[in-house]
């Protein structure tokens, strides 16, 4: 079974259709999903309770306020039930059948990232994101070209083994670094990709990059 962990920050234009989007992409497969709602100050607790109401395989979690992208996959992760992890993002960005398709690749001793096309998306986040690739590859002599994207799978196993502390988006990097650190191999597949505007609700910022950077500086050392 794979357990997919969907954190929610005031998605209440996008999540229901994301939930239905990714039940009709894993209806052939064993599945979980867990909405992680960090903290959200719009309707999107509402939108959630009530579609796990009608369906057993969603499971709710809600936290008393935002703590961060990360708090809140870690808080997923340690409810998790399957034997692996998948991430998708509450907004519109990421196709969930992009997700169904990785599925394709799964072993028990290999992580699958969803590379995103380097030339999609707005010139500063894809400077971030090139800047962040760049320097994982110096600092851990990998080759990687696509460290922030929502989609990674991992083994269960794998999981629990990297200690994970991060609470904020530098998520990201910490599990790149310490799956880098323990040698584990990571398989980089082409998704498509639709960047939303930070009108539309985006919420990674310049400091988020930056203490990304610093993420993996200190892993490394």
């Amino acid at each position: 079974m794979i357990s997919i962990i969907i954190p929610v920050y005031n998605e209440e234009k996008t999540i229901l259709k994301v939930l239905k989007s990714t039940m009709e992409a894993f209806q052939d497969i064993a599945h979980e999903i867990l909405i992680i709602n960090d903290g959200s100050r719009d309707a999107t607790e509402t939108i959630c309770q009530n579609i796990c109401n009608t369906q057993k395989n969603i499971k709710f979690i809600q936290l008393n306020r935002n703590y961060g992208k990360g708090y809140a996959l870690r808080t997923g992760f340690k409810e998790m039930k399957g034997e692996f992890m998948a991430i998708q993002d509450a907004d519109l960005e990421y196709d969930p059948r992009n997700l169904r398709k990785l599925c394709h690749q799964l072993e028990e001793d290999k992580v699958i990232y969803g590379q995103r096309d380097g030339k999609t998306g707005y010139l500063t986040n894809r400077i971030g994101n090139a800047t962040l690739s760049f320097l994982c590859n110096i600092l851990y002599n990998s080759n990687l070209c696509d460290i922030y994207t929502c989609y990674k799978i991992i083994p269960r196993k794998i999981l629990e083994s990297l200690d994970l502390s991060a609470t904020g988006f530098e998520i990201e990097a910490e599990i790149t670094a310490k799956l880098l650190l323990k040698k584990i191999p990571i398989i980089e597949i082409p998704i498509s990709y639709s960047p939303r505007s930070r009108k539309d609700g985006k919420h990674i910022r310049t400091r988020d990059g930056l203490i990304g950077i610093w993420t993996l500086i200190k892993n490394r050392f």
